[in-house]
């Protein structure tokens, strides 16, 4: 409407006439009148022209506007969504996942459920121990099913012994994968990949190894936006790229559904019993273990100290297991502290004294890190004084370890037989 209006007004203007006048005087006076008001349509013409500009303009801005609009439709990136910091990738990624669900799940809760606050595992010989490689790999599928939600799992493995899939098998999965993670995302909740990077990314650099959040999608260019815990900067994976960059070509999406009921006391009585058994060696079998080690709980304590006391492991080697057994006692103490309401009263004060022997275990594991900062080369072994204080750092921290657990035996053992 604005715009055919302006469109008459300049018409009007067009045919505007001054008539010519006879007398010298009235001449005069009639040119000034004259020159007036064709300065006075000239700028009333400026100023039409100025808004019919702006017209144009604002025309233009909101055609842009809504091809910006159109070329947006399809993408989507979940803002503050981003895996939690700790060793643990899968811990890491599904906190955040079941945070945005609206679950209650604290990071020590889930550490302690899935069993990492209480493992503890020693491999000599080859370098660092990935800590919690064989409860993010293998034993997480345990306890999947018992914390209060369905998940739907999409999961391709290329090399192993059974035939491999077939390629259009592959790329069905793979679009099913799509259609499910788009979906979750707009609810607002990310997906879980297992290093969601295809294999020029990795050899590049890009080391998101073990599980990574999805969380965003681009319909345009079918990639997700991934977020990883330990490779703090984000990137874009093609949909259907990756799966390939561990030796099995293991592609694995998990996807959150809907909730399911869940009983609380008997959770925890779950996951108490398999920090019994991690404590003890009989969580799994050491020759079933997708992720080699040498020892176990205990075991692993004694590994570790009799490998001091040969001089088979380093400085780095080390520290290394010190920092990760602190983070993981740490969520230990932090777990049994939480879960004592839910248990009657003699299993709770039996629960609150593990607590404060996980917490005599760590200050022994700070005492050993602190020996291990006084190496410049990390590489090197102890001098023969350090390697006997680190041996009977080790022994107070297995000690205070036999303790906890102990704690949490009594606890169970007097639990009624129905909250078993």
């Amino acid at each position: 409407m604005q715009l055919s209006w302006t469109f008459r007004i300049v018409k009007r203007i067009k045919h505007i006439k001054i008539q010519p006048r006879t007398t010298e005087i009235r001449f005069g006076l009639s040119s000034t009148a004259g020159r007036i008001v064709v300065l006075l349509a000239l700028i009333v013409l400026g100023s039409l022209l100025f808004r019919f500009s702006r017209l144009i303009e604002s025309a233009f801005a909101a055609e842009t506007q809504i091809a910006k609009t159109e070329k947006m439709v399809g993408k989507k990136v979940l803002d503050g969504v981003k895996p939690a910091r700790g060793d643990s990738t899968f811990i890491g990624t599904l906190h955040p996942m079941l945070k945005t669900a609206g679950a209650d799940w604290s990071i020590p809760r889930l550490t302690g459920t899935f069993g990492h606050a209480f493992s503890f595992s020693m491999k000599i010989g080859n370098g660092a121990v990935w800590q919690q490689a064989n409860i993010d790999w293998w034993l997480l599928w345990d306890m999947i099913p018992h914390i209060g939600y369905e998940f739907q799992e999409f999961q391709i493995v290329r090399n192993q012994k059974q035939s491999a899939p077939t390629p259009k098998e592959i790329q069905d999965i793979k679009d099913q994968t799509w259609e499910k993670v788009k979906a979750s995302i707009d609810r607002g909740i990310p997906a879980i990949a297992w290093q969601p990077m295809t294999v020029a990314q990795r050899d590049s650099g890009v080391n998101a190894y073990g599980w990574a959040s999805l969380v965003g999608y681009n319909e345009t260019e079918k990639t997700y936006t991934v977020r990883h815990q330990h490779y703090m900067t984000e990137y874009t994976v093609p949909y259907d790229k990756f799966g390939s960059t561990d030796p099995v070509g293991w592609y694995c999406v998990m996807v959150l559904g809907k909730k399911k009921p869940l009983d609380r006391l008997v959770l925890e009585v779950k996951s108490l019993e398999h920090a019994v058994a991690f404590a003890h060696g009989t969580r799994f079998d050491l020759k079933d273990a997708p992720y080699a080690v040498d020892a176990i709980g205990f075991a692993a304590f004694e590994l570790w100290k009799q490998a001091l006391e040969n001089g088979d492991v380093d400085v780095g080697f080390t520290e290394h297991a010190a920092w990760i057994l602190w983070e993981m006692r740490e969520h230990a103490a932090a777990y049994l502290r939480e879960i004592t309401d839910h248990f009657p009263e003699v299993s709770s004060r039996a629960l609150s004294d593990a607590a404060a022997f996980y917490d005599e275990e760590i200050r022994a594991v700070v005492k050993l890190v602190n020996i291990c900062k006084g190496h410049e080369k990390k590489h090197e072994t102890f001098t023969t004084s350090k390697r006997q204080k680190a041996v009977e750092v080790v022994n107070a921290a297995l000690a205070a370890e036999k303790k906890a657990i102990e704690k949490i035996e009594e606890a169970l053992a007097v639990l009624p037989a129905a909250s078993k």
